[in-house]
């Protein structure tokens, strides 16, 4: 059995992997073209680790008042530089799902690079929708009609109902054991004279309707005339034939 340590260890490699350089490359493209100025050189989470172009992204997202920020070299001053960022994000305009937010040790220790990736996409899918002017383009792929695609957003595919139920199902099963036409106008309640079983030969001699159902009067010409002739051996014939009830 695979130890708790192992197992995270696993679950960091996952993560690790999701970080290509090709995924790191686009975001740096967009951070790039939107602030119209260079990152430093180097490894994007290197750059983007005093919190400073994080907070121009904010600022210029969100517009005044904004985020105060300071470049300095202080692990403490950076560290609330991106505090600052992240702030932004979940608040107005941008509010960002929590699914999409990275914390400060993601980007600053480096311990998910993937969801920093994550969260600056969704923010500049924020972004573009709230200052297209200030932000030409956004980060994933766009279907045909300019709409992001659900796979570049986090949501479900479209097949993603075959992994499961889909939402707000009941854990019954879909295949109801009783008929829907045999509850009654009364409550819901269920009138025997309408229920419907498989087997198509009579039960004791009781009669049934052309649909199948176990008739509860005892001549055809009556059925839907007279009330009902309610005897215990047309009762219990319905009970031995249903099946569904015993159950």
């Amino acid at each position: 059995m695979a130890s708790v340590s192992s197992l995270d260890k696993d679950l960091r490699n996952m993560r690790l992997g999701k970080y290509t350089p090709q995924a790191a490359n686009e975001v740096r493209t967009w951070i790039e073209e939107s602030l119209r100025e260079r990152l430093a050189a180097g490894d994007l989470l290197d750059a983007l680790k005093d919190g400073s172009a994080l907070c121009k992204l904010a600022n210029l997202a969100t517009g005044p008042p904004g985020v105060r920020f300071k470049q300095s070299t202080m692990p403490f001053v950076q560290m609330e530089n991106i505090s600052h960022f992240l702030r932004a994000c979940k608040s107005p305009p941008l509010n960002l799902q929590a699914h999409d937010i990275f914390q400060t040790v993601d980007l600053y220790e480096n311990k998910d690079p993937a969801q920093v990736l994550t969260c600056i996409s969704a923010f500049s899918r924020k972004a573009n929708a709230i200052q297209p002017s200030k932000f030409a383009s956004a980060i994933g792929p766009k279907s045909k009609a300019g709409i992001m695609s659900p796979q570049s957003t986090g949501g479900y595919g479209s097949n993603a109902t075959s992994y499961g139920r889909p939402r707000g199902a009941s854990n019954t099963s879909t295949t109801s054991s009783i008929p829907s036409t045999a509850a009654s106008a009364a409550g819901g309640r269920i009138s025997p004279s309408r229920l419907s079983y498989s087997t198509n030969s009579p039960v004791n001699g009781d009669t049934k309707s052309s649909s199948g159902a176990v008739s509860s009067w005892s001549k055809k010409v009556d059925e839907g005339v007279t009330t009902p002739a309610w005897n215990i051996h047309q009762y219990a014939a319905m009970i031995v034939s249903s099946g569904t009830l015993l159950s």
